[in-house]
């Protein structure tokens, strides 16, 4: 039986204090005013943050629950949270729940319903990644739009080595109908593995990496217009040979000092062992760039469809600066601003340094506004598991931890705009948690985040969801670190 059912969080004592430390004091930049303030990610204010009740658990016996992944519907209520589960003939596909998580009444999921496309058949869930789709029309009631890998390999167009592919389809649920004549899939992304998708509401971006032998990394970029009937690929990145983290934040704004234009493009980061000339096409990474190193290099950076937006024609990728590090990049989250956009990123471990959380800031030109500072964590980092979301200016981290005796808990963290660790609060969950943390912030509600994990070795996976509510006349106490082993459930 599908079900949705409440478990308690638990308050624990507070013992280490945690700060924010710079790795420099700030420097002199030279970067342009930005524009005005875009509305990308634009809250109303949110001075504080509390957990708002008890957390929320889905599960369904027998059945492994995993990676969660909220998206906003049409309005800011209900919201949904995806999830892959698996099928009895050993494939996974894509479900989703439905959640009104401020509403007067207690929150519940609504019962799971499969996600069908246009076709009305099942999406693959072996690997998927979901964004917000805004309706075309008042007749149009798709909610969002996923793309996921086939579940087979084929021969890509000369020279791509042979592999996977990604196709995007607009999604609606099980039991009602789509009211759209839109009935084709659009977009399709060669790929093994999906590292990023994000949705502006006027086009889709999304970042596969290819794999070559060697091993060799590359990423496409690939732009789904309106989410319907055209799609744009080929944009070729870099090589890495380490995987490849890339993420994208929408900004747009109003070109005061030239043309009065409204700007609007993507601000990326790239973390690469090498880039490209960025331009359309492959660039085979064993014949272009055979001493490429790992993906220690993050590149900041502007994208544009036609270029126009940032100065340059055509398909148009621009990078004025680079953060250097020491290991290579795990996995690297974006927020928008209205100034710009943070950065958040999780290094690999490596044999003499345990893994590290860092953030920094960038303008809408792409340029370091804040340089990169290091959030000491409280125990050791999971660098795959990193989410990250702007609430009312400020970055909301949050990352899972594994203490001394293995046990996992995730810890969220919130840093102002001179990277000041301001808030922190420690989440519990009832076993290990796998793959990736997903997060969601409302304009002027909170946030809401959701995990996967497994209760023991030879349980299933289940989701867990926890709302933090703006808490407004709350001080909240010094961030830090909750060291108390897990109370048993």
């Amino acid at each position: 039986m599908r079900c949705g059912t409440w478990l308690a969080l638990f308050a624990l004592p507070a013992l280490a204090a945690c700060a924010a430390v710079p790795d420099e004091p700030p420097r002199a930049l030279s970067v342009e005013e930005p524009p005005v303030a875009s509305d990308a990610g634009e809250a109303a204010a949110c001075s504080a943050l509390a957990a708002a009740g008890p957390s929320l658990s889905l599960a369904q016996p027998g059945t492994d629950l995993l990676d969660p992944q909220w998206v906003l519907g049409a309005t800011d209520a209900p919201v949904y949270l995806y999830t892959s589960s698996a099928t009895p003939t050993e494939g996974r596909v894509v479900q989703r729940v439905a959640l009104d998580p401020w509403s007067a009444q207690p929150p519940a999921f609504s019962e799971p319903a499969l996600a069908l496309d246009a076709k009305h058949q099942t999406i693959p869930g072996e690997a998927f990644a979901v964004e917000r789709l805004y309706p075309l029309d008042d007749d149009d009631n798709f909610e969002s739009v996923v793309v996921y890998r086939e579940r087979y390999t084929t021969v890509f167009p000369d020279p791509l080595p042979p592999g996977g592919f990604f196709r995007t389809a607009r999604a609606w649920s099980e039991g009602s109908e789509p009211f759209s004549s839109w009935s084709q899939h659009v977009g399709t992304h060669y790929g093994e593995r999906m590292v990023s998708f994000r949705s502006s509401g006027v086009e889709q971006l999304a970042i596969t990496e290819v794999h070559e032998p060697g091993p060799r990394y590359a990423m496409m970029v690939g732009t789904v217009s309106k989410g319907v009937g055209s799609s744009r690929t080929g944009m070729y990145v870099g090589c890495a040979t380490t995987p490849i983290a890339f993420d994208a934040a929408w900004w747009k704004g109003v070109d005061e000092e030239d043309t009065g234009w409204v700007l609007r493009y993507w601000l990326f980061g790239a973390a690469l062992g090498a880039p490209t000339d960025w331009t359309p096409g492959w660039r085979p990474c064993d014949v272009k760039y055979p001493g490429v190193g790992p993906a220690t290099t993050i590149y900041l950076g502007r994208y544009s469809a036609d270029g126009i937006s940032i100065g340059l024609n055509g398909n148009a990728m621009a990078s004025k600066e680079a953060i250097h590090e020491a290991a290579p990049v795990a996995r690297l989250r974006m927020a928008p601003r209205p100034d710009g956009a943070w950065l958040a990123w999780t290094l690999a471990p490596l044999e003499d340094a345990p893994g590290a959380l860092r953030v920094a800031r960038m303008t809408p030109s792409g340029e370091i506004a804040l340089p990169p500072i290091t959030v000491p964590s409280c125990s050791t980092p999971v660098a795959g598991s990193l989410a990250a979301e702007q609430v009312d200016g400020d970055l909301v981290v949050a990352v899972v931890e594994t203490n001394t005796h293995g046990k996992d808990r995730i810890v969220l963290r919130r840093l102002d705009a001179e990277g000041t660790l301001t808030w922190m609060t420690t989440l519990f969950p009832g076993g290990k948690v796998e793959g990736s943390l997903s997060m969601l912030a409302q304009r002027g509600r909170g946030l809401l985040i959701a995990w996967a994990e497994r209760p023991s070795s030879s349980s299933a996976s289940q989701l867990r969801a926890v709302r933090l509510g703006c808490a407004e006349g709350f001080a909240p106490a010094t961030p830090v670190c909750e060291t108390e082993d897990v109370i048993p459930q």
